[in-house]
């Protein structure tokens, strides 16, 4: 009786786990029906759609590593929710402990991952997202569609991962989550509010009133008409003149390629992306 008890109670807990990690499935991706909206499906990425998880997109946060409390999930739920209404974007944060995604050109697994899992769930086209991907110990956020041409996060990869990894690797996962909410929030609505090209408009206007007060400040009391005109006369006298010729060389010196942390391209889906981490 105590055997069957223990092989219940054993049963119980596995089906509870899984249940966790399963709670935000709609349902399994097949060859027959891959449940992709946005993109199109071909050989080449299939095997990258199978490997997605198709889920309910009104959750937001996935935790499947389970590093969060049940409220701190709540609370990101809740900021995720004021954050789409903020900027009109989407939002996904996932966390994973296994990752089953091959590398694509020059994306890591940890990159892939998370690209893949908003391209091919029913996200809106322009958003952003992070994974906490404590299999590869990797932290990448993205952006997406407009978002990713505008390059909001993909110019401030460095940024965020100055202020975030920190509270990575103190555990502070709630906080780097917050942190990155709060920022991508207000870096979008500063990008829209004044965008790039109004700064180089206003920055070629200041140059120019610049250079006009300098050249009225300096302005000449007659016109030159050729170099002698700035000489003194009789200043300067040749005495003595000499050529020497001396061996010529050149210096090649290696410069290797920067090994940053921001990248922006195409996923598997084809879908637009900037971004990066650490």
């Amino acid at each position: 009786m105590k055997n069957i008890f223990s092989i219940i109670l054993l049963l119980v807990v596995c089906l509870s786990g899984f249940a966790q990690n399963d709670k935000y499935s709609i349902g399994e991706r097949t060859a027959d029906n891959l449940h992709v909206k946005k993109f199109k499906v071909t050989e080449s990425n299939i095997e990258y759609v199978l490997t997605t998880p198709y889920v309910d997109t009104s959750y937001k946060i996935y935790d499947y590593a389970e590093l969060l409390t049940e409220t701190q999930r709540y609370e990101i739920k809740q900021r995720c929710r004021e954050f789409m209404k903020n900027t009109g974007l989407d939002i996904a944060i996932v966390t994973i402990n296994e990752n089953p995604k091959p590398s694509f050109n020059d994306y890591a697994p940890s990159d892939v991952y998370i690209q893949d899992f908003y391209d091919y769930n029913d996200f809106k086209e322009d958003g952003v997202m992070l994974i906490i991907d404590k299999f590869y110990d990797r932290n990448r956020y993205y952006d997406a569609g407009n978002v990713a041409d505008m390059s909001v996060i993909g110019d401030r990869v460095e940024s965020y991962a100055e202020h975030m990894k920190p509270l990575y690797l103190n555990n502070d996962y709630y906080g780097e989550i917050m942190w990155f909410i709060n920022h991508a929030e207000g870096d979008y609505l500063y990008e829209i509010s004044f965008p790039k090209w109004k700064c180089l408009i206003f920055a070629l206007i200041f140059a120019w009133i610049v250079w006009w007060l300098h050249r009225k400040k300096y302005k000449l009391v007659f016109k030159a008409t050729s170099a002698n005109d700035y000489k003194k006369q009789d200043s300067f006298k040749l005495t003595k003149e000499s050529t020497k010729f001396v061996r010529s060389f050149t210096t090649r010196t290696y410069s290797p390629k920067s090994s940053g942390s921001g990248s922006s391209g195409h996923g598997s889906s084809g879908g637009s992306h900037s971004g990066g981490g650490f």
